[in-house]
């Protein structure tokens, strides 16, 4: 595969593999790349009203990410579905997302299967068991 076909553009301007019409968005607003594994990652092209990545609930500017599945990605002001970035490198590509990972946090004892920590990552809480039955208990 060459490089052209592992490289994509989005944004305003007419000659971009993925067009978005909007006043918010840049001529060339970001960079769509396909990995010789076949994740694709989105990088913004210092675009004036930038990129942005809500994951876990939490939009935050980004300048380069891999994309995975369940993230809601915005330029500018116009959300781009997921499937809509994917396509254009075509049906026969390998663009895959990402799977989704939430590290197990060992030793937690809480209800919420969803604790932040020091870098506001959500991690999944490992199930309490009954030690004489090994049934998993609910708090």
């Amino acid at each position: 595969m060459s490089i052209a076909m592992k490289i994509k553009t989005c944004g305003r301007d007419p000659g971009c593999d993925l067009v978005l019409e909007h006043p918010t968005i840049s001529r060339v607003h970001a960079r769509i790349e396909l990995a010789e594994n076949g994740l694709v990652s989105l990088e913004d092209n210092r675009s004036r009203n930038g990129m942005f990545l809500n994951r876990n609930d939490s939009w935050i500017r980004a300048r380069k990410i891999t994309l995975s599945i369940g993230d809601r990605v915005r330029l500018g002001e116009i959300e781009v579905p997921l499937e809509q970035l994917t396509a254009v490198f075509g049906r026969r590509s390998t663009a895959r997302l990402e799977a989704r990972r939430f590290p197990l946090r060992q030793g937690s004892t809480g209800t919420n299967p969803f604790v932040s920590m020091r870098d506001h990552e959500p991690v999944l809480q490992k199930p309490r068991r009954n030690p004489a039955t090994g049934k998993i208990e609910e708090n």
